[in-house]
This record gives structure tokens, C-alpha cells and sequence, in this order.
């Protein structure tokens, strides 16, 4: 029966060498890979950083140029009214390590336009988290705000069935308050409405709710931390190979 021992040395040599070659050059990628994500969150926060520098667009220059609302994360002044019975809370989105809601308000703007705005966050009850937060305040009558024109919110890993069943009921938008993902097709089905744009609202923190930049809290150092790693570890694996293969047996036989 064969064994590791039955191994010549000439074979056994071939075999640590590729290890040690497939070792440098995957820590290699993964250096390579950290650098290139650290590399994107420096372009994101430098093309965010571009885009709130130009001039907020008004109200009416948006409804004047419906191409506007494709200039994501341009600031936008918007003045319309609640539509509050219609807020959503977007569960299992964390803050400073504490999980919560994303709560998501409709905007019906002078024109009848709809946006849906992202107003901020709050934490949810650790006890019950299926429990809507009761400190949110949605102030009544015509408003203003300032947000940034958005995209449509990040999918999450669901973990509970969102629109199953039960029963002879479909859960619905308008029955629920407390959704894990926000699927566009179905709030516009349900609700009869066409929302025109995702707006994430710029403020301090009001209204119960905690406001963050969209950008904030990501940062590429640990990403360039991480390449170091990898590449001090490749050439670790390197150097152990010409060690304990080349420099070791030459200067024993040195000695010999």
C-alpha cells in the first residue's frame, strides 16, 4: 500500500513547490481583489462627494425635466404632503451594529407627482420586533424637505415569507406596515400609485428618527488593511518555501 513516505524526493519537491506557488499566487488575487474594493468605495464616495457639491435642483426644475430624476444623488428641494397611512418599514436594516427600520414615507408632491421618501431610521423592539415603532412622527399638512434623488432600496436575505398566504388573505402593503424588501410593482398595484422617484432625505436627526448620509460609514481602509495582509502573507509563503527548500539544505550542506 502506498504512502507519503513512497514518495521520491524529486516528487515530493514538485508537490510543496506548486503548493507554495498556488499559495502565493491566490493570497496575491485576494490582495488584488481588496485593493480593487477599496479602490470602487473611494470612486463611490468621490462621485457622491462631486454630486452634493452642485447646486440642489428645485421643484420645479424637476417637474419641468423628468430626466432629472435620474440624477441620482443629486440634492433635490421638494415641498408636498405625507401620504402617512401608506409608510413603510423596511426591517433588518442595521445601524451602528443595532438593528431596525428603514422608514419609507410617500411624498405627494404639488402636481400629484409621487415619490417615495426614505426618511430615516429607526431601532426596533427587541422584544417584539414584528412591532411598528410608535415614536415616529409624520408631520401633517404641506412640507419641505432636501434629500438626495436615489436609487431603489438594496434587497436584504429574507427571512420570513413576505407575501404568502394566509389563509384567505395575501399580505399586502396596505395591511402591513413591515416589509423585509420593497418590491415597486406591488406597492404600485396595491396602492394606485406611480411612484416618479426614491428620494433619501437630508437632516438632522427628527421626527424619532436617526439620518445618515447614504455614503456614510463606508470606508476602504479596511479593505487596503486587508490587501496588506494578504500580500505580507504571500510573502510569507514565499519566503518559508525558499527557506525551508533552498537556503536551509544549502547551508546544511555548507556545514557538512
Amino acid at each position: 500500500m502506498n504512502s507519503t513516505s513512497d514518495i521520491g524526493p524529486k516528487k515530493q519537491s514538485g508537490l510543496i513547490a506548486l503548493a507554495a506557488l498556488l499559495g502565493v499566487l491566490l493570497t496575491l488575487w485576494l490582495g488584488e481583489w481588496q485593493l480593487s474594493r477599496g479602490y470602487d468605495k473611494d470612486q463611490m464616495k468621490a462621485q457622491f462627494n462631486e454630486q452634493m457639491n452642485l447646486p440642489a435642483l428645485s421643484q420645479s426644475e424637476i417637474l419641468s425635466h423628468r430626466e432629472a430624476w435620474q440624477f441620482f444623488n443629486r440634492r433635490a428641494e421638494l415641498g408636498g404632503e405625507w401620504l402617512t397611512d401608506l409608510t413603510i418599514y423596511l426591517a433588518n436594516r442595521s445601524h451602528e451594529g443595532k438593528s431596525g427600520f428603514w422608514v419609507m414615507t410617500p411624498l405627494k408632491l404639488e402636481d400629484s407627482t409621487v415619490v417615495l421618501v426614505e426618511r430615516g431610521w429607526v431601532p426596533w423592539n427587541p422584544v417584539d420586533p414584528s412591532q411598528i415603532p410608535d415614536q415616529v412622527e409624520t408631520p401633517k399638512g404641506l412640507i419641505q424637505i432636501q434629500g438626495l434623488i436615489s436609487k431603489s432600496p438594496s434587497k436584504m436575505l429574507e427571512l420570513w415569507g413576505g407575501s404568502k398566504e394566509e389563509g384567505s388573505e395575501t399580505k399586502t402593503y396596505l395591511k402591513s406596515g413591515i416589509w423585509q424588501n420593497f418590491d415597486l410593482s406591488t406597492f404600485e398595484n396595491q396602492t394606485g400609485l406611480k411612484v416618479s422617484a426614491f428620494i433619501h432625505q437630508i437632516a438632522k436627526p427628527s421626527e424619532g428618527l436617526i439620518r445618515d448620509l447614504p455614503v456614510q460609514g463606508i470606508s476602504s481602509d479596511k479593505n487596503y488593511g486587508y490587501a496588506v495582509q494578504w500580500f505580507l502573507l504571500s510573502a510569507l509563503i514565499g519566503f518559508l518555501y525558499f527557506w525551508f527548500q533552498w537556503i536551509k539544505p544549502y547551508l546544511h550542506a555548507k556545514q557538512q
